[in-house]
Order: structure tokens, then sequence, then C-alpha cells
């Protein structure tokens, strides 16, 4: 959970002057990072990676359709849907190493998140490319633990194109398919400990179940226009009457549609099952925590805004059970903002069965 210490050696090759100065001398990860120094221990900063990486490679990514994303074909909107290791950990590393906005740099110029801290200037610091590394040793230890996590069988996917140089500057082209298997490249990942994969939260804040009554149903908080503060809802749940062989096919999924935002701010927001706004949003492991989203930044400060509307999907259905939920017809949701919540606006949200 540290960035290692070849890293940390100013004058090499690999030290970059404009990261964040809290990620030097061993400091811990913040999967949870925001922008700002998240208010918990160092023993809570680790608990809460656990808890991020548990729910992100196994509660909320039980299948392709979840780990990978949304298909992103010709005429697609430019932002369908992340999978789950895009969402975190992917981006919280890069806020987490990346300069703080507004920040001054040693030479005096403002920072706009640099380097890893934006997305126009990620690949400028070294690290960027460990990082990357390990986004896709996370994908190799997804498919290891087994069930449905496997990989996608869509041709428009496999027989996806990319165009490199050799050594000898010669093009070269690249499938999906040729990459599915590290082995067949010439290299494999060093086996390691994953200690979150037995990380399951188990610790409850709510004793029984929230009362939905006190709560306001979904149709009159959304749409919203900012989300600046944390909110709660009242939310009905599909017709839970399923064949065994249905709820095995079936996931269900929290989604909230068409969220916008400023792209030139870090964004962050938590989401909790059956908890009210009284949670503590900064302890994460307790089985009432569903999942965040997040986003970097991706212009400059001084440039204008844009945000395509997205889709931000979470699998409840290992939460339903874990909390006593399953014969439940409405569940509570608690909305908090960590970060650019001012710049937020979602349309709505809805929990819908799909096939996975």
């Amino acid at each position: 959970m540290r960035l290692p210490p070849m890293f940390d050696v100013p004058g090499s090759s690999i030290y970059d002057a404009r990261r964040n100065p809290h990620v030097r001398n061993g400091t811990i990860i913040d999967l949870g990072s925001f922008g700002d120094e998240t208010n918990t221990t160092q023993l809570q900063t680790m608990t809460n990676n656990l808890t991020h990486m548990y729910r992100q490679m196994i509660t909320n990514a039980p299948c392709p359709l979840l780990f990978f994303g949304k298909p992103y074909r010709l005429g697609t909107a430019p932002k369908p849907g992340a999978g789950t290791i895009e969402n975190i950990p992917h981006t919280p590393v890069h806020i987490w190493t990346g300069t703080v906005l507004g920040s001054k740099l040693e030479n005096g110029d403002t920072s706009f998140g640099e380097n890893m801290g934006n997305f126009y200037s990620a690949g400028l610091d070294p690290v960027f490319y460990c990082h990357h590394g390990n986004v896709d040793r996370m994908w190799n230890e997804w498919k290891q633990i087994g069930g449905k996590r496997r990989d996608l069988t869509d041709k428009d996917w496999l027989n996806s194109e990319f165009f490199f140089y050799d050594e000898n500057r010669n093009p070269w082209r690249v499938r999906v398919r040729d990459c599915l298997d590290s082995k067949k490249m010439g290299y494999d990942y060093a086996p390691m400990p994953t200690p979150w994969r037995n990380f399951k939260p188990t610790r409850k804040t709510t004793t029984g179940k929230v009362n939905t009554g006190s709560l306001p149903p979904v149709s009159q908080v959304f749409p919203l226009a900012k989300l600046d503060k944390a909110i709660s809802f009242s939310i009905n749940r599909p017709d839970s009457s399923r064949t065994q062989k249905e709820k095995n096919e079936q996931e269900e999924i929290l989604t909230f549609n068409v969220v916008k935002y400023d792209d030139r701010e870090y964004i962050r927001f938590d989401v909790f099952l059956n908890a009210d706004k009284t949670v503590n949003a900064n302890e994460l492991d307790k089985v009432e925590f569903s999942g965040s989203y997040t986003s970097l930044p991706h212009v400059h400060a001084n440039h204008n805004s844009s945000s395509e509307g997205i889709s931000f999907q979470l699998a409840i259905t290992e939460l339903l059970e874990d909390n006593g939920l399953e014969d439940e017809k409405t569940i509570a949701v608690t909305v908090v903002p960590k970060a650019g919540g001012e710049t937020i606006s979602i349309e709505g949200a809805e929990i819908k069965l799909v096939a996975c």
C-alpha cells in the first residue's frame, strides 16, 4: 500500500518533482483519496483500502459486464460507463499521487493536478506505467477468483485493433484478442498475497432495517441539481419472485443515471445501503458500504467545463444478503459527496435485474 521507495529518490530517472509531497517517505496509499487528506487513522486507511478492493474486485464485479464496463462501440457516447477497476483502484491512485489542484509548484507555477493528477499529463510521471501495469495484474487476479469472472467473448471487443511502432519504428498492429494471456506475450506476474480477497465486511452500522417510511422516495429526490450534501432516499426493488436459476443468472444493479459534473474537478461520492445520513462515511469496512464513484480532472482548470452524462452501476445482490434485505421490497440508500459535489447533478436512480 505504499509507493515503492525506488520512486522516491530525487534526481533519479523515475523521480517526479510534481508528485504530491504527501506520497513520499512510505506514506500509506489512500484509495479513498479525493484531492484532500482524509481524516482517518493509518489503520483505518489501510482497512478502507482493503474494503475498497474487496468491493471492486468481488462484490461489484461478479461478471464481465461490471468489471469491464459498458460496450464502447462506434456511435456510443464518450462515457458509456466504466468498469469497477477503472473507477477504483485506478483513479484514486492518480488523485493520490498527483499534485493538488490549485497548489503552488516548486517553480512558482499553479498546479492543475499534474502529473498523475490529471488525465492530460498523467504519462509524464514514470509511476504511471507501473501503476497501469498493476491494473493489468488486477485483471489477472480478477479472473483467478473464478465464478463468472472471465474475459468477454464479444467479437467487436476481441477484434478491436490498435497500432503501435516496434523498436525499429515499423508500424505494428495489435488486437485485443492477442493480449488476453500475458504468458503468450512472454511475461507473467509474480505471485503475491491478496489480503483483500478475504476482507469481506462483517461489521454493521445499523441494527435491523432502516425505516424507509421516514425517507423520501427516490422520485422526490431526483432529478438532483447538485450533490452538495449527503442525501438519503427509499427505493423499490424489482419483483423478487424468481426461480433459483434466474437468481443465479441475474444480478441486482443499483444505477445512478445521467450523472454530470465539472471535468475540471476531482469528483467522488460514496454510496451506502440500509443507512441514513448519520452514517460514518470515513469508516468503509461495514456491510452497508456499497461503493464509490470517482473521476479525474481532464483539462486545465482555466478551460471551459465539459461533462458527458454517465451512468454509475453498483452490484448489490451480495449487500442485500449481508444486510438481511433479501425479502424487502423497499430499501434505504444514502449518497455522501466527498469532492466536487457542487458540480454533480444526477437525473435519477433505479434498481434493475441484469443478466450477468
